[in-house]
């Protein structure tokens, strides 16, 4: 893979992984919640998500869910609903954990919900199979292509991940009070449920 392949394909992750989505949702959420160290865990389970999509990608799965309606379907609706329980979850009954005394959230529980937001959103393994492959050679082996651009894409999304979670964690401090805390948690609740109704609209 060229050097101005490779560093385009850096620039075109690092915009995509900044940009809001349901995975920063869940990070920023956590962080506030739980504090820093618990949001590991999430990042944890969004880059194992995100390492599954890529895989998928690399199969030709991808281009299967772009041209099987039948499977978009089913898979954005699993997403879907997905997206509005935890949402729902979160404005029915907020988990309130104050940044004096931040006890622990399930580790496996984190883990486990942040690589279901991810691989159950379609829309990303379709954007995936279609941005993809641009970087590709396909005149050269691909397994050392899709290898180093799966290496950058989750290390990218890592640093992003961190650093959203480090902000959401500097926050906690002004939001030391169980009202503020419920607030936020609804906040973010109806935000997952704003994603959910996006993708079900796609």
């Amino acid at each position: 893979m060229q050097l101005d392949v490779w560093l385009a394909y850096v620039l075109a992750m690092i915009v995509i992984s900044v940009s809001p989505g349901s995975g920063c949702i869940n990070t920023l959420s956590t962080s506030l919640s739980y504090g820093f160290r618990q949001a590991l865990p999430a990042i944890a389970g969004l880059q194992v998500g995100l390492v599954v999509q890529l895989m998928v990608v690399g199969v030709g799965l991808g281009a299967i869910l772009a041209s099987s309606e039948l499977a978009f379907t089913v898979l954005q609706w699993a997403g879907v609903g997905y997206l509005v329980w935890i949402g729902g979850s979160k404005l029915i009954w907020p988990q309130v954990q104050f940044a004096r005394d931040i006890t622990s959230a399930p580790k496996s529980a984190l883990f486990t919900r942040a690589i279901l937001i991810n691989v159950t959103n379609p829309k990303a393994f379709v954007f995936l199979a279609a941005f993809f492959p641009q970087f590709v050679d396909h005149s050269q082996p691909l397994l050392p292509q899709y290898s180093a651009l799966a290496v950058t894409s989750v290390a990218i999304d890592t640093v992003v991940m961190l650093n959203y979670a480090w902000l959401a964690h500097a926050l906690r401090p002004l939001l030391n009070s169980e009202a503020l805390m419920k607030r936020q948690e609804q906040f973010f609740g109806l935000l997952f449920v704003i994603a959910g109704s996006l993708l079900a609209l796609y």
